[in-house]
């Protein structure tokens, strides 16, 4: 098998308890990690994950089984080091081709091993021990690791072993759900959704995104990511990342799971349920209450104060210490841009579950910088759920930090954000 994209809806239908699962290969390798090479060298590669997690049928092959994208995965080649795997790697079975394997996520076939038994396997039962036919693909990319790029010229001897452990249902339980750096939720708005077991066990400390979604390919947003879903007013959502403070010590996640989602077209308003899946378990709907809009302005960094704005350049603006050598403060009579979301329905109709969005409001929204009108020049979507305001800073603006709020259909952006700029 040379290359799959993963339907990421088709979730394995049974067992329905997420379980715990270690998919463990071991045997000996030649080849290098980073710039030291290795002869012949014992090795075992730890992927964590559970079998809720494994999804079912790929592009080419339908009765492919497959863990995420982005598995967590330990390596131990003993004198040539210990590290963990940090690329797009998962396991999977080909059952038309009596095989399981590790592979890039969106790339060829890594290492496999070949066995009768793997005809009818399906990754979600214990599995002992087990030998057979071992290839590896020198010219498939190298797999990105803390400690450099592993390079398997050649292997003997390996075998996988799988172990299931006794899973109880662990429910997805919703804390909070709003628009980002926000309140409320509005159609076509990216929401933030916290709580626990919102994400799977083996999630990566720095989360999954959807960059590697099948459903790209034909111009869709994904709505399931690795069986990850929501639904907003009963109606898909469309999930953008998450990650897992719960299962994934030092995960960007610091207290609480979260997923990242993009609100359904749905005009809809009062209250509403929010509702997440996650493998075979989902939450309690959680309410919130819908608007027609909900703007809000991006801040680059949550523990401080500054929109997340770009000069027309597209580079950074914001004082030269917020990202230093990269940010610079915006001038008088220059026109920024200021990137938010929540902003409603443009002039043009948009299509539902569409990679693609653009179209200009049909109404400007009013914009104040330092209490003084800013000049609103352009406002509409760029992409799924973000909206471009490209304004103009107005000769009331002060030297240093100056207070920005924009106002949409009578609604405000959040107090408290602040743009740079320099006198």
């Amino acid at each position: 098998m040379i290359k799959r994209s993963l339907l990421l809806a088709a979730l394995v239908a049974s067992p329905v308890l997420a379980a715990p699962m270690t998919i463990v290969f071991s045997g000996n390798a030649t080849g290098s990690i980073g710039a030291t090479a290795f002869t012949n060298q014992a090795f075992t590669i730890t992927f964590n994950t559970d079998n809720s997690s494994v999804t079912h049928g790929t592009a080419c092959c339908a009765n492919d089984y497959t863990t995420p994208s982005g598995t967590t995965a330990a390596a131990n080649f003993g004198s040539s080091g210990q590290f963990t795997l940090a690329d797009n790697q998962a396991v999977f079975v080909n059952q038309s081709e009596s095989t399981l394997g590790i592979w890039h996520y969106d790339s060829p076939d890594y290492l496999t091993v070949g066995h009768p038994v793997f005809a009818t396997y399906t990754l979600s039962a214990t599995l002992g021990a087990t030998q057979g036919t071992t290839n590896v693909f020198p010219k498939a990319a190298p797999m990105k690791t803390s400690a450099g790029d592993l390079v398997l010229q050649s292997v003997s001897g390996v075998s996988v072993q799988v172990t299931v452990g006794t899973g109880t249902p662990q429910t997805p339980v919703i804390e909070a759900a709003a628009a980002a750096y926000g309140t409320g939720v509005s159609q076509n708005t990216w929401i933030a959704i916290t709580g626990t077991n919102l994400a799977p066990s083996g999630t990566p400390v720095g989360g999954v995104l959807w960059s590697t979604a099948a459903s790209f390919a034909n111009g869709l947003m994904p709505d399931s990511l690795n069986g990850v879903s929501v639904k907003v007013n009963g109606k898909t959502a469309y999930v953008y990342f998450y990650c897992a403070a719960s299962t994934a010590p030092g995960s960007v996640c610091t207290s609480k799971d979260q997923i990242n989602a993009l609100t359904p077209l749905d005009a809809t308003t009062g209250p509403v349920d929010v509702v997440v899946s996650n493998g075979s378990a989902t939450s309690a709907a959680f309410k919130v209450t819908e608007t027609q809009v909900t703007p809000s302005l991006f801040k680059w960094d949550g523990s401080k104060s500054y929109a997340t704005a770009t000069h027309a350049d597209y580079s950074i603006l914001g004082p030269t210490s917020l990202f230093t050598g990269l940010s610079t403060p915006a001038s008088v009579g220059e026109t920024i841009v200021l990137w938010s979301s929540g902003f409603g329905l443009p002039k043009d109709t948009l299509t539902a579950g569409s990679a693609n969005q653009f179209s200009p409001l049909p109404t400007l929204p009013t914009c104040q910088i330092n209490n003084a009108s800013a000049n609103v020049a352009f406002a509409g979507v760029v992409s799924p759920g973000l909206y471009q305001l490209n304004v103009t800073i107005p000769n009331g603006a002060t030297n240093g930090d100056n207070p920005v709020k924009c106002t949409y259909q009578g609604v405000s952006t959040q107090d408290g954000l602040t743009i740079t700029v320099k006198r």
